[in-house]
């Protein structure tokens, strides 16, 4: 058994300071520790200082310097390991509940929203955050400390902003489309100038900063940012005044029936043309009507709601073989014009050419129907005048 000298024992402990460890507990910890190793260990035929480089490799795997960083880590984040476990098991936990959530979703069937809303808080109110934390931890430069944590932080929104829009709750659009701007005009900028400056980091912030920028951008890309609330005010003032317009219309042409004699072929004809056309544009409104409520689930009394750009009406109306096409419809006016050319004049004659040419989308097929009701409405109380 070796006895350990006063010189060696300084010899030791100087190394150890040498070596970057500077908490003084820490020292004598492993000063006492390898000590002991060497009396216990050495045989008296080897040389000290040789032995002692043989032992010291058992503490770390480059440098003591490792040690004095896990103290110290340990000594800041005294939850360190379980943090990281935690870390860990959040992520796999997250991962697999919100591919399952997808995949029952994608197949309807039962418990999709448990799936998607716990792997959804998982991961932004468990994984992101300890990821902050750690980073923290990790990064040595406080300028990606607070970059990083700004990304997480907004990674935080965009996926609560995710969940509430896939479980239809409130406020979805507005959580999405703010992380979504933020991130994209704020953060990718802010985090390529903070590192692009840095020879070693140039290339990986490049790339980060692409796939960051794309990912966002086609994410961005698919925001419904509706309408504004002047849009929808123009809309409802729109409609209010076509249906009011057309209400009104109706009523006088009603006295005006009262005051003739019905039983005149012309007064019969106008008014089973009339009837007969504006009862067909109004199931066609509701064919519409029912067709995109089945395709977007929207709701029937949110009227503004499905003036969307839905690109449906080719194959549901044009296109259609049913009582309630396009083709029925442009029969019905090309009647319809041959008995107000006959009892009124040509200017008056509903242009169907319109909806032939342009094919228009739901919106404006349903506004161009709204006018030519309007239009009826006009040539029936013009004629109605004229005759009495």
């Amino acid at each position: 058994m070796h006895k350990i000298t006063e010189d060696e024992i300084d010899f030791i402990l100087d190394d150890i300071k040498a070596n970057g460890v500077v908490i003084e507990d820490l020292q004598y910890n492993l000063l006492d520790h390898i000590c002991c190793i060497i009396e216990n260990e050495k045989s008296e035929s080897e040389e000290f200082k040789e032995f002692y480089r043989k032992v010291v490799p058992r503490f770390f795997k480059k440098d003591f310097k490792e040690i004095q960083e896990e103290t110290e880590v340990l000594l800041t984040f005294k939850n360190y390991y379980a943090m990281r476990n935690t870390l860990k098991i959040a992520g796999i936990a997250s991962a697999i509940l919100t591919v399952l959530g997808a995949i029952l979703k994608t197949f309807h069937l039962p418990g999709a929203g448990i799936a998607l809303i716990m792997g959804g808080i998982l991961f932004s109110l468990v994984f992101l955050p300890l990821v902050i934390v750690l980073k923290f931890k990790d990064e040595e430069s406080k300028t990606d400390k607070w970059v990083f944590s700004i990304g997480f932080l907004l990674a935080i929104l965009i996926t609560l902003g995710i969940i509430f829009k896939l479980m239809h709750w409130p406020y979805a659009n507005i959580m999405m489309f703010s992380g979504l701007t933020t991130f994209v005009f704020g953060y990718v900028p802010l985090y390529f100038i903070t590192r692009i400056r840095r020879p070693e980091l140039r290339f990986n912030t490049i790339v980060n900063s692409v796939l960051m920028m794309a990912c966002g951008g086609m994410l961005y890309a698919l925001q419904d940012l509706g309408y504004s609330k002047k849009t929808t005010n123009d809309y409802s003032v729109y409609y209010n005044y076509i249906d009011e317009s057309k209400a009104s219309i109706t009523n006088a042409n009603l006295m005006l029936y009262k005051k003739m004699d019905t039983s005149k072929t012309e007064v019969v004809l106008l008014r089973n043309q009339t009837k007969s056309l504006d009862h067909l544009i109004n199931e066609i409104k509701q064919s519409l009507d029912a067709k995109i409520l089945r395709k977007n689930g929207e709701p029937k009394n949110n009227r503004l709601h499905r003036q969307k750009g839905v690109h449906f009406t080719k194959d549901g109306f044009y296109k259609s073989k049913d009582e309630l096409s396009f083709n029925d419809l442009k029969s019905a006016v090309t009647d319809y014009n041959i008995f107000i050319s006959k009892h009124g004049t040509k200017d008056r004659q509903i242009d169907i050419d319109v909806l032939s040419e342009n094919e228009p989308i739901y919106n404006v097929l349903v506004d161009i129907l709204n006018q030519i009701q309007l239009q009826i409405a006009n040539n029936e109380n013009a004629l109605l005048n004229h005759w009495g």
